[in-house]
């Protein structure tokens, strides 16, 4: 009963002319399963836990990038542990 009277009580709080959340659109990646399109549109393999032919370099959290970029290796991964290759 709670429930239902913060719902409606916070549905009047909204002006009649807002719009409608709409959720996040879909854009479907030009890349392959396992791979993720960098800033400049190549796609390169997501970080894993097991070292595959081409990794560049350890993460702090222990997955192996793939970038080819500075700025993209290891980057959301803590760091730089070490370069590879």
């Amino acid at each position: 009963m709670r429930k239902t009277f913060v719902a409606i009580a916070a549905a009047a709080l909204l002006p009649a002319s807002t719009p409608a959340l709409s959720q996040a659109q879909y854009v479907p990646s030009a890349c392959k399963y396992g791979y993720y399109q960098n800033a400049e549109g190549v796609c390169v393999h997501k970080p894993t836990s097991v070292r595959y032919k081409g990794a560049t370099a350890l993460c702090r959290d222990g997955l192996y990038s793939y970038a080819t970029r500075g700025p993209d290796i290891c980057a959301n991964h803590g760091g730089i542990v070490r370069l590879l290759q």
